[in-house]
């Protein structure tokens, strides 16, 4: 294959336009929840905030449980986003995006991720789901039916094949 006056950049930055939805100006957020899916969605979203020169939102989100206060500290859960995101930041380092990494905590995931696209005028969510074995193949759980439900902008939702239930 012979590329002639950069053409490969101009088809790549024509390919992430329109994966952000024709004439989209905004911003890719990536939500980060811990799996192996989602550093493959830091790196995508990344590459696609690259060609179309937008920003990446990588976006944890803590959920803190009802029985305490919203801004109460949870130092394991803060450090363990504290390596999700360093290492989606190293990703999106390696691919040469600029890319902000946002720690939040909220009551529920779903509308908190839906915030941070509303707030950063976003125009693409990625977010990974996980099957597993033995669970109705139909369940999404309550956080991706309300992030389908309620984006502001194009979500793309990547779902990895089942992996095997826990003895």
């Amino acid at each position: 294959m012979v590329h002639l006056w950069g053409s490969r950049t101009r088809e790549e930055a024509e390919m992430s336009r329109s994966a952000l939805g024709g004439n989209a100006t905004g911003d890719i957020a990536v939500v980060i929840g811990g799996a192996q899916l989602d550093f493959n969605l830091v790196y995508l979203g990344c590459q696609m905030a690259k060609g179309a020169r937008r920003k990446v939102h990588l976006v944890h989100v803590i959920e803190v449980p009802r029985a305490l206060p919203l801004k109460a500290v949870l130092t394991q859960e803060s450090e363990r986003a504290d390596k999700l995101l360093n290492s989606a930041m190293q990703i999106a380092e390696r691919v040469g995006c600029e890319a902000i990494a946002e720690i939040v905590q909220a009551r529920d995931a779903g509308p908190a991720i839906v915030d941070e696209a509303r707030d950063h005028n976003c125009a693409l969510i990625l977010i990974g789901f996980m099957r597993s074995e033995g669970r109705n193949p139909n369940d999404l759980g309550k956080t991706v039916p309300y992030v389908l439900a309620n984006s502001p902008c194009r979500v793309w939702l990547v779902q990895d094949p089942p992996r095997p239930a826990k003895d």
